[in-house]
């Protein structure tokens, strides 16, 4: 399977300078499924920025005020599945439609406070439990797992456990990145709260796959990039 996934928590998606960088950063990366999460906007006006960047297809979960929402949306070359749809999360099956290779996925924005977590995490390990297949759960997930995770924050800022219990539990690994440490930052402090994280059949059907840090534009999160197989050749927008 060749395959590329892209997220990015967007900090809102109403203006046009969104769209010119989601433009260029999509232009430059190529992605074939791509994740907007805490977007700001719902209803009709997602409808004419999906269509300003040129998604054919799209699910989304509708921002609350200005708090929240996922947009999944994806070219020809692959097909997805939607099967469960959450206020902090999508899970979907992707399948590359010339090799017909598959996976599932679980795009997250989690809660920004730790009791909104807690329903999520309960949701995730169900999730764990019932997959034996290639699997990745990737986004924004408001929570670090290791103190390395951390830079210039109050030592309360703790990693939190839940998350630690969810990948020990489950075998699940923290893919890593190439690129800066951190996808966060505001003033001083520096926060690595965006992850890709994969189970050990996804390990075995694709032990080369990377992920990236790419570079900061707009938003106070980096993009993140999964790359599986060689890069693909989707035409430029």
């Amino acid at each position: 399977m060749d395959l590329k996934i892209f997220c990015w928590n967007v900090q809102g998606c109403a203006d046009t300078k969104f769209i010119q960088a989601a433009k260029q950063i999509l232009r430059d990366n190529k992605p074939d499924i791509v994740v907007f999460v805490e977007p700001r906007i719902s209803g009709r006006r997602v409808e004419s920025v999906i269509a300003a960047l040129g998604f054919p297809h799209s699910h989304r979960v509708e921002a609350a005020g200005f708090s929240g929402g996922i947009w999944v949306a994806w070219y020809d070359l692959v097909s997805v599945s939607i099967a469960i749809t959450h206020f902090q999360f999508i899970y979907f099956r992707t399948t590359h439609k010339s090799s017909q290779s598959s996976l599932l996925a679980t795009a997250i924005y989690a809660s920004p406070s730790a009791a909104g977590r807690k329903l999520l995490w309960h949701h995730l390990h169900h999730l764990a439990e019932t997959i034996r297949c290639p699997w990745i759960i990737f986004g924004d997930f408001n929570a670090t797992l290791s103190w390395e995770d951390r830079k210039g924050c109050a030592l309360s800022a703790r990693p939190s456990k839940d998350f630690q219990h969810l990948t020990l539990d489950h075998c699940l690994r923290d893919m890593g990145y190439s690129g800066p440490d951190f996808t966060w930052s505001r003033g001083l402090a520096s926060v690595r709260l965006d992850h890709f994280l994969c189970n050990s059949y996804f390990d075995e059907l694709f032990p080369e796959a990377s992920v990236q840090h790419l570079l900061r534009l707009r938003s106070d999160h980096r993009p993140i990039l999964l790359q599986i197989g060689a890069a693909n050749h989707r035409s430029s927008l």
